[in-house]
């Protein structure tokens, strides 16, 4: 089951919050601001619903979801670029130095999960599609860039995440997800609060 409601106040309704649930009662929750991953309800052992995805209650936060990306879908290239230039097909491309002031990280200063993604529905397959054109010199990087990440929820209570991109040029592409997860519920005790201490 799929369902649709307006995520935020009313200068932003074309921003919509999706929430996925499945026959076994697993709850994902989505933004089409950046196709952000918002929260995931899963059972523990004694059957009790709580969300193991670190992120934010409002769409407000996420406007400034720089230092952590909670959730985000992260492109054209995720991690870093050392000295924010590359060199494709014996051409030199430079990127924005946003880290340090000399790398470049997630891509720069606009990054996807900054930006309203179209989307669609399949009710058969429990899904949401995110899709987003980065046009050609988009970020610093070649070719415009045609991107599909579809959000599936299964019966077998998975949550699969499918990245779909076709460039009109030789580029980059290196995506990701950036969840971060507490398997106690986020609003439970954090990692330094057990009792138990494992070393490496």
């Amino acid at each position: 089951m799929i369902e649709i409601l307006g995520f935020g106040s009313s200068n932003t309704n074309n921003i919509k919050l999706f929430t996925i649930t499945n026959s076994n009662g697993l709850i994902a929750k989505f933004t089409n601001f950046g196709a952000i991953l918002i929260s995931l309800f899963v059972p523990d052992k004694n059957g009790k619903l709580d969300d193991v995805v670190l992120g934010f209650d409002t769409l407000e936060k996420y406007f400034t979801n720089d230092c952590c990306y909670f959730g985000s879908i992260i492109g054209r290239n995720s991690n870093r670029v050392k000295n924010a230039c590359f060199s494709l097909n014996d051409t030199t491309y430079n990127l924005d130095k946003n880290e340090r002031e000399k790398n470049n990280l997630h891509s720069g200063f606009n990054p996807y999960n900054k930006r309203i993604w179209s989307y669609s529905i399949d009710e058969n397959s429990n899904s949401v599609s995110f899709n987003l054109i980065s046009p050609d010199g988009d970020q610093g990087f070649p070719g415009e860039l045609d991107i599909t990440v579809t959000y599936t929820l299964t019966d077998d209570n998975e949550l699969k995440i499918n990245y779909h991109g076709k460039s009109t040029e030789d580029t980059i592409v290196n995506m990701t997800n950036h969840s971060y997860f507490n398997l106690s519920g986020h609003n439970n005790r954090n990692c330094y609060e057990s009792k138990t201490l494992y070393k490496c």
